[in-house]
């Protein structure tokens, strides 16, 4: 499996303020499930609506054609879920 998956953040509201983190999965549920375990209920921006704390997702060819996460602020990588 070498699928990534990157899930960016915002400006403010969500578990980091802009970035992304990096999420290797086959899948986004699989993704997410990851992101769910790895920061608990910090994932959850609204748990009861099912609605987790980042903007959007990415997989990696649609990441690596963004230009906005290649220098600044953007391109902050938390961290790495394996």
């Amino acid at each position: 499996m070498n699928n990534y998956f990157y899930f960016t953040f915002g400006s403010e509201g969500q578990l980091f303020r802009r970035g992304y983190v990096k999420i290797r999965a086959d899948t986004l549920p699989a993704a997410n499930k990851k992101f769910i375990e790895h920061y608990g209920d910090k994932a959850w921006k609204d748990k009861d609506s099912r609605i987790l704390s980042y903007a959007f997702p990415y997989n990696q060819k649609e990441f690596d054609l963004s230009e906005q996460f290649r220098t600044g602020d953007w391109s902050i990588c938390h961290e790495v879920i394996e």
